[in-house]
């Protein structure tokens, strides 16, 4: 076991079941099929910040020619470790036991690790905490709060009358900023679409709760809850890494997965200086 991780199955009595299902069919996916013969890979991290215990990571592979989805494995849950630096092993050691294996898969061409955290806080936010000179004033709605929300947060509010939570004003900065932290460490893959426009190994941020089809315990809908393990339960921190690793296999496929919805990219022209939120169009 990587140093950096400690696994926790104890807070959930689902992990344990998980660990052992999983296990078996991520050896099999591995052992059948190398990872390089995998058309695309979607890796999904549900964040659950600093001291945590309840990290999950899932993954997926697509092969084109048979237009079919396998899941490679989806981990218990697990803490990162205090004794080291967390880095990319930190994440997928929990599920692929074996370095070796983890090195092997972050050399594929068409990898993305969706990620359910902000990756950006608010400009205006940042701009405060550098000491800048600022305009106060109250804004009549809060989602318009330009130290609150990004702009990405304000077109998923507008278009889906969904408000997400905030990075700098709710609990949700403690996995924001583990996140954040953690960017230079999970090279190779880089931050889309920020740092690149576009890119075959890449980071996003994901938002799995727009996939589904009501609070944070409902199912996904458009029938992808039907394409989802058998043994994950929604409203758990592993079913939640699952969706991400969906939408991140979307990406890395360039949209081309047919049982999936198309991910929803920036519009044109949109301001990308605060990141995006890829999800599936509705």
């Amino acid at each position: 076991m990587n140093p950096n991780t400690e696994l926790n199955t104890m807070d959930n009595e689902l992990a344990p079941q998980l660990l052992n299902k999983e296990e078996a069919s991520s050896s099999t996916a591995a052992d059948l099929l190398p990872w390089h013969d995998w058309d695309a890979i979607g890796i999904g991290w549900d964040v659950r910040g600093w001291q945590g215990k309840a990290q999950a990571v899932a993954l997926v592979g697509w092969r084109r020619e048979e237009e079919s989805l396998h899941w490679l494995g989806v981990s218990p849950l697990f803490r990162l470790s205090s004794r080291s630096a967390p880095d990319i092993h930190s994440l997928l050691m929990p599920l692929l036991k074996d370095k070796s294996r983890v090195e092997t898969l972050l050399r594929h061409p068409r990898l993305a690790l969706g990620i359910d955290a902000p990756l950006a806080f608010p400009r205006a936010f940042t701009a405060l905490l550098r000491g800048e000179d600022i305009s106060i004033s109250i804004p009549e709605r809060e989602i318009d709060n330009l130290y609150a929300y990004r702009d990405c947060e304000r077109w998923i509010h507008a278009h889906y009358r969904k408000k997400p939570l905030s990075a700098s004003f709710d609990r949700l900065g403690n996995n924001a900023t583990l996140a954040l932290a953690m960017l230079p460490a999970l090279a190779p893959l880089q931050l889309v679409p920020r740092q690149r426009s576009a890119a075959p190994r890449a980071l996003l941020e994901v938002y799995p709760a727009l996939a589904k089809q009501g609070g944070k315990r409902a199912c996904a809908g458009h029938g992808i809850h039907a394409l989802l393990p058998e043994a994950l339960q929604p409203g758990t921190d592993q079913y939640d890494a699952a969706l991400c690793a969906l939408m991140a296999l979307q990406y890395a496929a360039g949209d081309k997965v047919k049982a999936l919805p198309p991910l929803q990219a920036p519009p044109a022209d949109f301001p990308l200086d605060e990141g995006w939120i890829y999800h599936f169009v509705p």
